[in-house]
């Protein structure tokens, strides 16, 4: 990866408020619940930048204490949160943990534009801000006082306060600068780790790929077809989430990758994000989001290797009569239980579109389920819905209705839960490969796929 800054990607704002546990907010989207935003108080420290960029309204003066930890991951708050009043009550501490995994697959972990804003507006607007750089291999962490302060103690607020305010900063940016993972990525136990070094709860901002290869949530495992709702309720019952009561956590970062790591595919970096936020929200987060700002890109310091996370394949081939199948994994276009095409999926649907316009091909279009989730029914209806999907994208592309011959769903195609067990085992990689759409391109000439 080379050395420089990613590419700047807009702030998304995710559904907030209460609903009912296990309900989709919207197609692929898993449930939501936080308290309702007027209730909610968030460090301003965190959110002053933000603030800043939506109604420069960072003019209120607010206590805070700032804890960084070293953890590779991002996060993401919608600008709904970020304007909401927010802060502990007056004379209280306020706490942003910054946690760094660090590891070889990730950026090594600095601090971004905004984040340095949010640092140094802590400093100058609270008589005790403090930032904790957390190590990600002990969980210990070192300590910066953010506000100026002269020798006896008192804050500074005399002519060097300023310069005083950016080396106080820049220290925080050069402890971080040093972490680098020395252990497997388990980004669950990197969370648990920034929490327990204050007892106030505060901001967590999470800087991460996210991409954790160990503990109890293994991407590799767990796979890109799963409930994120669901997966974070299954962690939760066995007791392997973080407590984050009271904590307002930011993730920064997901999805960004060095090394050997490739880079996720935009359905699976969205996949990605909503995983890490349903599992915030569980943990009983008062706030949870995931931000894209244009981040550093320094090399990695670690030298400890980590597993890498794969990601579904396109594949095409040729048959005879020269038409062409091309096999796209249902991850790659679509959430859990869900027919909405994912953002993303125009990737592969465009050059298809411009190839069947142009060459006046035929296109029959095969839905096909896994038999991990739903009964036989549902999955018949689930396969249909999405091969609908793929049908619609393509005519909204400039494909004529008249070359889409064949649109159909066959469910789970006679394959039963065995086709997913390895060893007796379930076996989420292959239960994907079974949940796909099969697009296939022929010559008009020839007969019907």
């Amino acid at each position: 990866m080379n050395q420089g800054t990613r590419p700047s990607r807009l702030p998304v704002a995710l559904p907030r408020g209460p609903t009912s546990a296990g309900t989709p907010v919207g197609p692929g989207m898993p449930a939501m619940e936080s308290p309702a935003l007027s209730q909610t108080r968030c460090s301003m420290s965190t959110l002053a930048f933000y603030q800043l960029l939506a109604a420069g309204a960072a003019t209120a003066r607010r206590r805070c204490r700032i804890i960084v930890g070293a953890a590779a991951g991002t996060a993401v708050l919608p600008l709904a949160v970020l304007l909401a009043g927010c802060g502990p009550p007056p004379g209280s501490p306020e706490t942003i943990v910054v946690a760094a995994s660090a590891t070889m697959n990730e950026p090594d972990p600095a601090l971004a534009a905004p984040e340095l804003t949010l640092l140094r507006n802590a400093g100058a607007t609270s008589s005790r801000a403090t930032a904790f750089i957390m190590n990600p291999n002990t969980g210990q962490a070192r300590e910066v006082s953010l506000t100026p302060r002269r020798a006896d103690g008192q804050v500074d607020y005399g002519p060097e306060r300023d310069r005083e305010l950016a080396a106080n900063v820049q220290r925080v940016q050069q402890l971080l600068g040093q972490e680098a993972a020395s252990r497997p990525f388990d980004l669950l136990t990197v969370i648990a780790q920034a929490v327990r070094v204050t007892s106030h709860p505060g901001t967590l901002l999470v800087l991460s790929s996210g991409l954790s290869t160990a503990g109890r949530f293994d991407l590799r495992e767990v796979g890109w077809g799963a409930n994120p709702r669901a997966a974070a309720i299954a962690l939760r019952r066995g007791g392997f989430l973080p407590h984050l009561t009271g904590w307002h956590v930011l993730f920064s970062g997901l999805g960004d990758t060095a090394g050997r790591q490739p880079a996720p595919p935009l359905p699976q970096r969205t996949e990605l994000t909503r995983y890490w936020l349903a599992i915030c929200q569980v943990a009983g987060a008062a706030t949870c989001a995931a931000d894209y700002i244009t981040r550093p890109d320094p090399p990695a310091r670690s030298t400890m290797p980590v597993p890498v996370v794969r990601f579904p394949r396109v594949t095409s081939f040729r048959g005879p009569h020269g038409r062409t199948h091309t096999n796209i994994p249902a991850d790659e276009f679509f959430a859990f239980g869900s027919a909405r095409l994912l953002p993303g999926a125009d990737a592969v649907l465009e050059p298809m579109a411009a190839k069947a316009r142009s060459r006046h091909l035929k296109i029959a279009i095969v839905g096909y389920a896994s038999p991990d989730g739903g009964n036989a029914p549902y999955n018949l209806e689930l396969s249909a819905e999405r091969a609908k999907a793929v049908r619609a994208r393509l005519i909204e592309l400039g494909v004529p209705a008249r070359l889409i011959v064949k649109t159909v769903g066959l469910g789970l195609d006679g394959k039963t839960r065995a086709s997913c067990l390895r060893h007796g085992h379930l076996d989420k990689a292959v239960c994907s490969r079974l949940r796909r759409v099969v697009i296939t391109l022929s010559p008009a000439r020839t007969a019907n796929p």
